[in-house]
């Protein structure tokens, strides 16, 4: 209903309104919050203003389109907010970042093999890539210049034998535009090979020490609740046995002296 009422004060002004999966020509994003959507991922990798809702409603009020500076998702950084600074700010920082250093995108030096199960899953990501200019190859046509492998499962790429270039998962897209700070990715200098190789590396270990904590955890659980089970069950042969070879040695008279 929110969105609803937004986009009837949005068609009172002068404007294209667009609600589908093509949005390359957009201009403008309007975000309820920052997310890690395929939508909020392009803007950001194509520099583009990301504005809240406020932008319409003030503007329709106006009856003109106001400056959108003031409006744009980083202008403010709520504290107590369940988003991180850097996720808040991220759509101002990218568009600051391309108007500054003039590349075309935020990926627009990145050579990439996307390793990708699902078809739908997989032209989201390609969106997302080809918004922020990065290249895109499949494995089969891979240069020898390729910058990064993506993929949502690892043993894919072992399987596929990619090149030793630094291989991430598809969530690094996310991390990249909306977490990390802005490096000299857009720059003119070449990327340094062995720091993104090492950023990977860090990465994926962190993915698997995950799974393992989770596997150790459920471990211990296990054996806590097998131990505790054959304790009850060798408290009951000990005493068993106890009263048996009291009562072969003693005779059923002293039993309670035997205990005692």
């Amino acid at each position: 209903q929110e969105k609803k009422s937004v986009i009837e004060l949005l068609l009172k002004l002068d404007c294209v309104f667009v609600d589908s999966k093509k949005y390359r020509n957009c201009t403008h994003l309007i975000a309820k919050q920052p997310c890690r959507s395929e939508k909020f991922l392009a803007a950001c990798a194509a520099g583009k203003w990301v504005l809240t809702k406020d932008y319409i409603i003030n503007s329709a009020e106006s009856g003109r389109w106001l400056d959108e500076t003031t409006y744009e998702w980083g202008y403010k950084i709520e504290k107590d907010s369940h988003y991180s600074p850097q996720m808040q700010s991220a759509p101002k920082r990218w568009r600051k970042e391309l108007t500054r250093s003039g590349a075309a995108g935020a990926f627009h030096r990145w050579k990439v093999v996307l390793i990708v199960k699902g078809d739908k899953e997989r032209d989201s990501f390609i969106r997302v890539l080809e918004t922020g200019k990065a290249t895109i190859y499949t494995s089969l046509s891979e240069p020898k210049t390729i910058t990064h492998v993506l993929t949502n499962n690892m043993s894919l790429k072992q399987e596929t034998k990619i090149s030793e270039a630094p291989c991430y998962p598809v969530s690094y897209l996310g991390t990249y535009l909306l977490e990390s700070e802005i490096k000299n990715y857009t720059e003119k200098c070449p990327e340094n090979y062995l720091k993104a190789k090492e950023e990977a590396r860090e990465l994926m270990i962190d993915v698997h020490i995950g799974k393992i904590r989770n596997a150790l955890i459920m471990h211990i659980f296990l054996q806590k609740a097998m131990l505790s089970t054959y304790t009850q069950l060798d408290q009951t042969n000990e005493c068993k046995k106890l009263e048996k070879t009291i009562r072969s040695s003693r005779g059923s008279d002293n039993i309670l002296n035997e205990l005692v």
